[in-house]
């Protein structure tokens, strides 16, 4: 294959050398990029603005490197196969990131752990999670932990947080937000399940929030009744 495609570019560049007297420069001008791919988050046409700066520069003599580093600087851009159609073609199949939560208010964390900017954040159905500066890590690792935890429930996560002196929050689906504290989170997060099936489960409703830093047990604030 490879050798096919070196003897095409050798006639294509005996062809162009008949082409009358424009610049060598402009034989192999790449004229027009054709994006591919399943795009659900960036559009074809927004990845062709992206990738203007590649427009004019010469198909047989620009590097594949330095066409893979501009394709895959558009933030939803994961991976890309570069292939050169000549002679003024330039066809980048293009492999998003998919999402798994946002981080913060302006980011979202991809299936693959990487914090990623959009320039416009999609309204999707994720859990929001929150921490520090550097600390996405640590908390898509604890967002793991807990949703194995509540995988036998019907409950699932909407927003966790880190706070800055170490201490986890989680607001539940239904609404219940549980104050789990700095340590021992999975054993405070069992023992809160435990009391949510028993006592809790047909009362959501009248729950205001509940603490879970107890050793023994739960303390749950109640919504004021009118």
């Amino acid at each position: 294959m490879r050798l096919a495609a070196l003897i095409g570019a050798v006639l294509l560049i005996v062809v162009a050398l008949f082409q009358g007297d424009d610049s060598p420069d402009s034989w192999f001008a790449i004229k027009k990029i054709d994006v591919k791919g399943e795009l659900k988050y960036a559009s074809a046409t927004a990845l062709q603005k992206d990738y203007q700066s590649l427009l004019g520069k010469n198909l047989l003599t620009t590097s594949l490197v330095s066409i893979k580093s501009i394709a895959l600087s558009p933030q939803w851009v994961e991976s890309v196969e570069v292939r050169k159609v000549w002679p003024n073609t330039l066809q980048i199949l293009v492999r998003e990131y998919k999402p798994l939560a946002y981080w913060g208010d302006r980011q979202i964390i991809s299936t693959g752990a990487v914090v990623i900017s959009p320039r416009a954040l999609p309204d999707l159905p994720l859990p929001k999670l929150y921490g520090p500066e550097d600390t996405s890590d640590l908390v898509l690792e604890q967002f793991g932990l807990i949703s194995q935890v509540l995988s036998s429930t019907s409950l699932r996560i909407e927003k966790l947080s880190l706070e800055l002196r170490g201490a986890w929050n989680i607001t539940f689906t239904n609404g219940v937000k549980v104050k789990l504290g700095r340590e021992e989170i999975l054993e405070r997060l069992q023992r809160f399940i435990a009391v949510y099936k028993s006592d809790l489960s047909g009362r959501i409703d009248q729950i205001s929030s509940i603490d879970a830093r107890y050793p023994h047990g739960v303390a749950v604030a109640w919504k004021e009744t009118k």
